[in-house]
C-alpha cells in the first residue's frame, strides 16, 4: 500500500471517527446531564426514544450504507452513473420514512402506555427524516468524508449545547426531541449541498434503476434489521413490555458499550472500499489484532472500574447498572472482531452473504431468547443484555468459522 493510499484512507477513518464519536459520544457527555435532569423515569422515556430513532433510521438506511457505497466506489469517474445512483438510493429511503411514519402513528394511536408521552414520540420524526436525508453514504465511497464531517460534527454539539441551556426539568423532554431533530435536518441539508456543489446532485433514475438498485440493497437490509434486533431492538423491547425505569437502567451501561462501537466504527468503514478495491488481507490482519487488544484491555478496565464510573457519570441511583455493564462488555468482546470480520472481510472478499446469514442467525437467537424472556415474565435490564450476549456470541462464531481459511492462507 502506498503513502497517498494510506493517507487517503486514514484521512477518511479520521473523518468517519469524528462523526462517530459525535454520534455516539456526545450523547454520552450529555446523558449525565439528562440523567439528573429528566429523573429515571425520564431518562428511561429518553432513551426508548433513541432506540427508535436509531431502528428507524436502520429501516430508511435500507442497507444503502454498505450496498450504496461499494456500487459508487466502482462507479468513481462516472459522475452521471453516481447522480443515478443518488436518486434511487434519496427515492427509496424517502418512500420507507413514509412508511416509517404511518408504523409509529399507528403505535402510538393504539398503544395503552407510551413512554414519555404521545406527542415525544411523534416529534422523534424530526430526527428519523434529517437522518433519512443524510448523504454520508455517498461521501463515504467516494472516501471524502470531510466535506460533509465538520457539519455533521457542528450539528450534534449545537445539540448538546441547546439541551444544556434550555432543558431544565422532565417536562422537556418533547423539547430534546425537537433541538434533536433540527440538528439532524441541519447536517442533511448540508450534506446535500455539498453533493450540488460537487455536481452530484441526485437526479432522476428510472424505474428500473430504482428496482436494481433497492433489490442490490435488500439482503444487506435483512442483515440490518438483525442487528438492530439486538442493538435498538432490546431496549424497544424493555420499553414496550417492561418499565421506563429498567430502560434506564440498561441504557446507561449500554453507553459504555455503545461508545466502545463507535470508536471502532469508523476503522470498519474506512477500510471497507479499500478492501473491497485491494483484497489486503496482510493490512486486514494487522488491523484486526490491533483492534482485538485494545479491546481486551478497554474491557479490563470497565469492569475494575465500573461502578466508580457509573457513579461519577451518571450520578447516584444507578448502582444497578453495573451487573448490565459487566455483560455488555463480554458482549462487545465478541462484537469487536465480529463487526471486523463482517463486510470489511468477508463483504469484501465476495462473501457478503455469510456476513449476511451470520447476522440473521444473531437476530434469530435474540428474538428466541427475547421471547423466552417475556414468557417467563422475567424480564429486565439483566435478562435482556444476556440476550444481548448470546446473538453477538453467535454471530462471532458463524463468521469466525467463514473467515478462518483466508486469514490462515
Amino acid at each position: 500500500m502506498d503513502a497517498s493510499t494510506l493517507k487517503r484512507l486514514s484521512g477518511n477513518a479520521g473523518a468517519l471517527l469524528a462523526i462517530q464519536l459525535a454520534n455516539a459520544l456526545l450523547p454520552l457527555v450529555l446523558a449525565p446531564y439528562l440523567t439528573r435532569v429528566l429523573g429515571r423515569d425520564g431518562y428511561g422515556a429518553f432513551a426508548f426514544g433513541a432506540a427508535l430513532i436509531q431502528f428507524a433510521a436502520i429501516i430508511t438506511d435500507y442497507g444503502f450504507g454498505i450496498s450504496a457505497v461499494y456500487q459508487i466506489s466502482r462507479a468513481r469517474g462516472h459522475r452521471e452513473r453516481i447522480r443515478r445512483i443518488a436518486g434511487a438510493v434519496l427515492l427509496v429511503k424517502l418512500a420507507l420514512f413514509a412508511l416509517v411514519g404511518v408504523a409509529l402513528i399507528g403505535y402510538v394511536m393504539s398503544a395503552d402506555h407510551v413512554p414519555g408521552g404521545s406527542i415525544y414520540i411523534v416529534l422523534l420524526l424530526i430526527s428519523i427524516l434529517g437522518l433519512t436525508l443524510q448523504p454520508v453514504w455517498l461521501f463515504q465511497a467516494l472516501e471524502k468524508m470531510a466535506s460533509v464531517t465538520i457539519y455533521i460534527v457542528a450539528s450534534r454539539l449545537a445539540f448538546v449545547l441547546l439541551v444544556l441551556l434550555f432543558c431544565r426539568s422532565a417536562d422537556d423532554l418533547p423539547l430534546v426531541a425537537v433541538l434533536n431533530g433540527m440538528a439532524y435536518l441541519f447536517a442533511a441539508l448540508a450534506g446535500l449541498y455539498v453533493m450540488r456543489g460537487r455536481g452530484l446532485a441526485p437526479c432522476w433514475p428510472g424505474l428500473k434503476r430504482i428496482r436494481v438498485i433497492a433489490g442490490a440493497s435488500t439482503e444487506y437490509f435483512w442483515s440490518r434489521i438483525a442487528v438492530v434486533s439486538y442493538g435498538a431492538g432490546a431496549t424497544i423491547f424493555l420499553g414496550v413490555f417492561g418499565t421506563a425505569s429498567q430502560v434506564a437502567i440498561f441504557s446507561v451501561a449500554e453507553q459504555f458499550y455503545r461508545g466502545a462501537i463507535a470508536i471502532y466504527s469508523p476503522v470498519t468503514q474506512a477500510i471497507y472500499p479499500y478492501m473491497a478495491r485491494s483484497r489486503d488481507i496482510a493490512l486486514f490482519r494487522k488491523i484486526f489484532v490491533g483492534a482485538l487488544s485494545l479491546a481486551v484491555l478497554g474491557v479490563a478496565f470497565g469492569i475494575l472500574c465500573g461502578p466508580m464510573l457509573i457513579s461519577m457519570i451518571f450520578g447516584e441511583g444507578y448502582q444497578e447498572s453495573y451487573p448490565v455493564l459487566v455483560v455488555f462488555l463480554l458482549a462487545l468482546l465478541a462484537a469487536i472482531p465480529s463487526i471486523l470480520l463482517g463486510y470489511p472481510f468477508l463483504g469484501a472478499l465476495g462473501q457478503a452473504k455469510v456476513a449476511n446469514r451470520s447476522v440473521f442467525l444473531a437476530g434469530f437467537v435474540q428474538v428466541l431468547a427475547l421471547s423466552a424472556i417475556y414468557f417467563l415474565g422475567v424480564g429486565s435490564a439483566l435478562t435482556v443484555v444476556v440476550a444481548v450476549l448470546l446473538a453477538e456470541s453467535s454471530a462471532l462464531i458463524w463468521r469466525a468459522r467463514a473467515a478462518y481459511p483466508y486469514l490462515k492462507a
